[in-house]
């Protein structure tokens, strides 16, 4: 059987997911965190009908298995930011709960995750915080992380930004995910996934392993811009040398090309 093969043009931008979700602009008062008891408790609710079909879907679906996952128990009773790459949507919607159970976790992500009709509120219980469509709605969204800082919640980032399906290799990525972490001086932690393959080599795709390190803590005597970008490249060197000292298995297929316009194709 053939690799799925990825063309693509720009590491940073080029975005693979293919959720075809239409994407609907949020509110300029998009309620980040809502306190009011009833949605609190269908909160509740869903996150506990939820967890446990999450967690199968994890270790069955993806045989995955998690290494030093005790390093987060440094953060108990603190907000703590996990970093992980973007290679896989289902992985990643759900790593954050699995990974920090029984704390809640929120994890940042495009405003397509809560643009699915009849499901953004089910979504937003979920743990989903989207970035705003529009510049006024910058203000209320940075108070609503900072509310999450406050109630001591676990924020999940993916700092490469665009799900490259199966990617096994660490993009580059900016300083623009750090600003929360570093301005809080919150512990932070790198997730990690590696894909390996199965044991039974008649089933092509991969196994995952997926490994915690941390925590790393922003250099509160640096200045602001400084702090950030230390704390980048110390979350994306523990991410590299974790896929660097994994041998690779490539599920799919990643080929660059000069013409921009055939990044977004793909062949199975």
């Amino acid at each position: 059987m053939k690799k799925r093969t990825y063309y693509y043009h720009d590491l940073k931008n080029d975005d693979f997911a293919a959720t075809n979700i239409k994407k609907t602009a949020l509110p300029e008062d998009y309620k980040y965190v809502d306190r009011n008891i009833f949605y609190r408790a269908g909160e509740l609710a869903i996150r506990c009908i939820a967890w446990p079909i999450v967690f199968l879907i994890l270790k069955v679906g993806y045989l995955q298995r998690v290494r030093n996952r005790k390093v987060l128990k440094s953060a108990k009773g603190r907000c703590c930011f996990i970093f992980g790459n973007h290679t896989d949507y289902m992985l990643d919607a759900y790593n954050p709960a699995v990974l920090t159970f029984p704390r809640w976790s929120h994890i940042i992500a495009n405003p397509d995750a809560v643009s699915i009709r009849g499901l953004g509120t089910v979504v937003k219980m979920l743990g989903v915080v989207p970035i705003p469509t529009s510049l006024k709605g910058m203000k209320n969204y940075l108070q609503g992380i900072n509310k999450l800082i406050e109630l001591k919640r676990v924020i999940a980032i993916y700092p490469e930004a665009h799900i490259w399906p199966y990617y096994t290799d660490i993009r580059p990525f900016g300083t623009e995910s750090f600003h929360y972490a570093a301005d809080a001086g919150a512990p932070c932690f790198t997730c990690t996934n590696i894909y390996q393959q199965r044991k039974l080599k008649l089933i092509r795709r991969p196994k995952v392993v997926t490994y915690v390190d941390g925590p790393f803590y922003p250099d509160m005597s640096l200045h602001r811009m400084d702090r950030i970008r230390k704390l980048r490249d110390e979350i994306y060197s523990a991410m590299k040398a974790r896929v660097d000292e994994n041998p690779r298995y490539d599920y799919c297929e990643y080929i660059y090309v000069e013409d921009a316009s055939l990044a977004t194709n793909k062949k199975n």
